[in-house]
């Protein structure tokens, strides 16, 4: 095989995934939890260059996506994720996330450095007015959100839930992208990684109440220490958008 031959990904003559833009469909549904952890939690969780912004807002998010072209099915995500800042831009650290689809998992850790893991492969539970979402990991518990509507429908509020919404999940996301040396003393590739959100549109969108459990495991034994003291906003939304190429703005 000639290096002008060879696949996008690895395997090289049969790639694991395409390259971007990534568009995820507007059939997906996402239950989003913003809040607030005790900040020290927080300062243990982000990496250098970067720092826990001001506000210290965190974000919990359980989905079930439709991502082609790594899959047109549905596959279940979680992820939790910290507001950073890096020099004068603002945006979202995702510290981490589980995917049940090996090919998300695998461009999400790839491409842009987030720390993709496989998990369980469940779904979003509706009973009523009320939609339940766990992500488990070989069976062990690692967030759980409730949500019960109270929003009224579209036609009969007073302003749109967007606007309010997107005040709160305003920003790109900031990863460092971390890739270790097969070399027993060699260093490891570091990058910084600015990945903007194009084309995002909100569907459907329903404001509620929320509980978020974040779990204690061995896997991950820092992760209930974010769980909330505060939370600020929950949602329910059906949305779609575009992952692009991004770019790599610092190395470290």
């Amino acid at each position: 095989m000639k290096k002008d031959e060879e696949g996008f990904s690895m395997p090289l003559s049969a790639p694991a995934y395409a390259p971007p833009p990534y568009w995820a469909r507007p059939e997906g549904k996402l239950l989003l939890v913003f809040f607030y952890p005790d900040r020290r939690a927080l300062e243990y969780e982000v990496p250098e260059p970067l720092t826990v912004a001001r506000d210290a807002m965190c974000l919990a998010w359980l989905s079930d996506l439709s991502q082609p072209p790594h899959t047109f099915g549905f596959y279940h995500e979680a992820l939790t994720a910290i507001r950073v800042q890096y020099k004068d831009t603002t945006g979202w650290y995702i510290n981490y996330l589980w995917t049940s689809n090996d090919q998300a998992m695998l461009f999400a850790r790839e491409l842009y450095g987030w720390p993709a893991q496989l998990c369980d492969d469940e779904r979003l539970r509706y009973n009523g007015s009320q939609v339940l979402g766990e992500c488990n990991r070989n069976g062990v518990r690692l967030m759980r959100i409730v949500f019960s509507v109270n929003s009224p429908p579209p036609s009969r509020r007073e302003k749109p839930l967007e606007d309010d919404f997107l005040k709160l999940f305003a920003g790109d996301f900031l990863q460092i992208r971390k890739i270790p040396s097969p070399e027993k003393e060699g260093k490891p590739l570091r990058q910084l990684i600015h990945i903007p959100g194009e084309d995002y549109r909100c569907h459907e969108l329903w404001k509620g109440d929320a509980t978020l459990e974040l779990g204690k495991s061995g896997y991950y034994p820092n992760l209930s220490r974010m769980n909330p003291t505060e939370i600020e906003g929950a949602y329910f939304s059906r949305a779609e958008w575009v992952v692009p190429y991004s770019k790599i703005i610092g190395e470290f």
